[in-house]
């Protein structure tokens, strides 16, 4: 657990960190757990700001009108920043935005160490689906505040950030005790993934056996022991013309929030020779490194 970080949190124009522009950096520096400075500055984006983005935020056109461009922020965010690690709540996002457009503006590459909460969330609260800042706040007992404000944010995750690095640290102590009997554990990770996938093949074949019942018999409920009811419901299914959709996404101004961009089949393609040389180069060039992954597979022992 790393005794100093800085805790950051960004506003910004949209989503993706190549189209739009950073509205507002806050950041709270922590050394051995406790709050010692504090950085806050809006941004003139040089673009109007569209009503979505305002709902979310709160910060206008009017607000950000005699701020200073992103040129003129950086160079004092990064002094105080410094070589820190940045932690922060899907921390993939803010560090796209700051790499990028420190580069952009300023020819400065961002190497800072990325501490992710969100993923961290994850991990200490397994059980939790959304483990989102407001979530959290509520886990570790926080009262309520107003969020979606650049410093605002970084506050109140600098005010758990410390409770969740120790609670990550406690499960890391305990999964390297296991590590003298890491042989038990991979079998048994061995044994409840095949057991798992047992189990989704024969849920499969339950709920396409019970979908057929209702299809065939026209019944739309079934009685189970218990008192619980299996009920049959038909729900309208549509598609979107792709053209035609992009197009209205496109004038609302929302085109590159929904669109979804398939890594593993870019990742295939790269490999593949679907793709020319010079295609492929070009691709690479929008590749950002985040960080290293394990990733574990089976093969048989010879």
């Amino acid at each position: 657990m790393p005794s100093r970080y800085v805790v950051v949190d960004l506003e910004t124009t949209g989503l993706d960190y190549k189209l739009d522009r950073i509205l507002e950096i806050g950041a709270v520096r922590m050394v051995e757990g406790q709050a010692i400075a504090e950085f806050e500055a809006l941004v003139n984006p040089g673009v109007a700001l569209r009503d979505a983005n305002v709902a979310i935020h709160g910060i206008t056109d009017a607000m950000v009108a005699e701020a200073p461009p992103l040129r003129d922020v950086l160079p004092g965010f990064l002094d105080f920043l410094g070589a820190d690690p940045v932690v922060a709540h899907n921390a993939r996002f803010d560090v796209n935005f700051l790499t990028f457009h420190a580069r952009a503006e300023l020819g400065v590459t961002l190497e800072n160490p990325a501490i992710d909460t969100l993923e961290i969330a994850r991990e200490v609260f397994p059980l939790e689906r959304a483990a989102s800042l407001e979530r959290l706040l509520e886990l570790f007992g926080e009262p309520p505040r107003p969020l979606h404000r650049a410093l605002e944010d970084a506050r109140a995750l600098a005010s758990i950030a410390p409770r969740l690095l120790a609670l990550q640290s406690e499960r890391r102590d305990y999964q390297r005790a296991q590590f003298e009997r890491i042989d038990y554990v991979a079998s048994r990770y061995r044994d409840l993934g095949r057991l798992i996938e047992l189990m989704q093949t024969e849920f499969k074949d339950l709920r396409r056996t019970l979908e057929v019942y209702f299809e065939e018999t026209g019944s739309d409920r079934i009685a189970v022991p218990g008192g619980d009811v299996l009920r049959w419901v038909l729900r309208e299914s549509h598609e979107f013309h792709p053209e035609e959709v992009a197009a209205v996404l496109a004038e609302i101004g929302i085109l590159e929030r929904v669109q979804r961009i398939d890594r593993d089949k870019l990742d295939r393609w790269l490999k593949g020779d679907r793709l020319t040389e010079e295609e492929k180069a070009a691709l690479l060039e929008t590749r950002r490194f985040l960080g290293h992954r394990g990733a574990m597979s089976w093969e048989r022992s010879s």
